[in-house]
């Protein structure tokens, strides 16, 4: 019977289970955690590199446009140069055409070749082939991204492992300085391990002179900058922010989060809340809840409901129209600070 997401073999077990004593002839490797597939490819490479002995037995390929599958399935067929075995990797599964072909291999593999399958993504169907097949052998692997305490845990996780310390507190404001990104999170950790003496505990101060040192612009600059009135540096950094990369769909969550702590903010300091009780009872970093209650262009409720207002309207266009995210970011902060 074929798997559903739930039930697949998560990407972590294949990594900590991975052995040259027991390979598998095909791994499939696929979720929206580019980072940790991207790093369990690196780990299956090093486990074979014993079984090759030259080059020519080692093949990456980057399918960035349609492919034809059956020219990857005769490589997978060709004997190895010299080696013992040979490796081939294939990002970019999805765009390959007939995938339903790679069923026969599946049943019936090369025994001298460790084929890589990366797909870059969720699979809608599991249950139609090539994909039900993979499940059925055990040889598909999910790399889900990480969120709320899961994501916390591999943040505490690995800066034990680069050998210094942080708190609870401090791994909340490192995530809503840098966002959810792992591969960003773990460039900012590799930061701090190098800033730290060994089993040192980073602090809040130093989470935020490091994590800006290298940065553009992160979405707390445009919060700061919205928070303080500022409507030309608001501009500025909005575009900066889509400019590298950032999607509009991440921007309206992080405006929608911060207008609701705001506005929570105002009810907490009516209730006489101290910053630490009222930032446990919101559910986020005191930092972060001490930057909302400080955003004072919005302590006035009418343009609050304003940005608000405004936010929503975003919100939908992107989800009912075809218009672009600089013209939508343009209208979204033009409202926000129309008089």
């Amino acid at each position: 019977m074929a798997k559903d997401s739930s039930n697949i073999t998560s990407i972590y077990s294949l990594v900590s289970n991975l052995s040259k004593e027991k390979l598998n002839s095909i791994y499939f490797l696929f979720g929206e955690d580019h980072f940790t597939i991207n790093n369990a490819v690196k780990r299956i490479e090093k486990v074979i590199e014993p079984f090759l002995s030259s080059d020519f037995d080692k093949e990456v390929i980057n399918t960035e446009k349609k492919a034809n599958l059956s020219e990857l399935i005769d490589l997978a067929y060709t004997f190895p140069f010299g080696s013992e075995k040979k490796l081939v990797i294939v990002k970019n599964f999805e765009n390959f055409d007939n995938k339903k072909q790679l069923v026969d291999y599946i049943n019936d593999p090369s025994e001298s070749t460790i084929l890589v399958l990366v797909n870059y993504g969720n699979i809608s169907n599991l249950n139609s082939e090539p994909y039900k097949t993979l499940a059925y052998k055990n040889l598909i692997f999910q790399a889900r991204e990480l969120k709320g305490n899961e994501l916390e845990t591999w943040v505490n996780k690995r800066a034990g492992q680069l050998d210094f310390k942080i708190s609870s507190e401090n791994i909340k404001a490192l995530i809503e300085i840098v966002g959810e990104d792992k591969s960003l999170l773990e460039m900012q950790l590799q930061k701090f391990s190098s800033f730290l003496n060994k089993n040192e505990e980073i602090t809040t101060e130093d989470i935020q002179k490091l994590s800006s040192a290298t940065k553009e612009y992160s979405i707390f600059d445009l919060l700061n900058s919205l928070g303080k009135g500022n409507s030309s540096n608001s501009f500025k950094v909005m575009n900066n922010l889509l400019d590298n990369g950032k999607d509009m769909v991440f921007i309206i969550n992080m405006l929608t989060k911060y207008f609701s702590v705001i506005s929570q903010s105002i009810e907490m300091r009516q209730r006489n809340l101290n910053d630490n009780d009222a930032s446990k009872a919101i559910g986020v970093s005191k930092y972060y809840y001490i930057n909302c209650k400080n955003a004072s262009y919005f302590m006035n409720e009418s343009k609050l409901f304003k940005a608000s207002k405004a936010l929503y309207k975003t919100d939908l266009s992107l989800k009912t129209t075809n218009i672009d995210s600089k013209t939508l970011s343009t209208m979204l902060l033009t409202e926000i600070f129309a008089n």
